[in-house]
């Protein structure tokens, strides 16, 4: 058996490497709960420009359960290529009384590249 030298082990693992990614999670009201599980993708509502996410799954069920985020029927945790997301993200925190852990918005121009940099959505409640 003949042993490959490091530099081509070294390039395979760099071809297999996974992305790096991060967790992103929404609450979002009934219109926008269908939206996304029939396209698995997020899209600009009515009189919105951009989209929030919190990034702590409990932060962002205590902001479902204010009066503000009191239309949430449901919260997605959504993963996402972390190289991209850092590219067309502002990460301007938006409540830092609820989201302590900050905030990620994504602006109305970038939603589609934000959806092509999504890995996985899942219904977490």
């Amino acid at each position: 058996m003949k042993v490959q030298p490091a530099s081509f082990l070294t390039k395979l693992k760099e071809c297999v490497k996974t992305p790096s990614t991060t967790k992103l999670y929404r609450a979002v009201g009934v219109e926008e709960y269908y939206s996304i599980m029939r396209t698995r993708k997020f899209s600009i509502g009515r009189g919105v420009d951009v989209k929030y996410f919190g990034l702590d799954f409990g932060e962002t069920l205590k902001f479902a359960n204010t009066p503000i985020g009191r239309t949430s029927v449901a919260v997605f945790e959504v993963i996402v290529n972390k190289s991209i997301m850092e590219k067309i993200a502002d990460f301007t925190v938006v409540d830092l009384f609820i989201f302590r852990k900050g905030t990620v918005i994504i602006y109305e121009e970038n939603l589609d590249l934000f959806n092509s940099a999504i890995i996985s959505i899942v219904h977490k409640l």
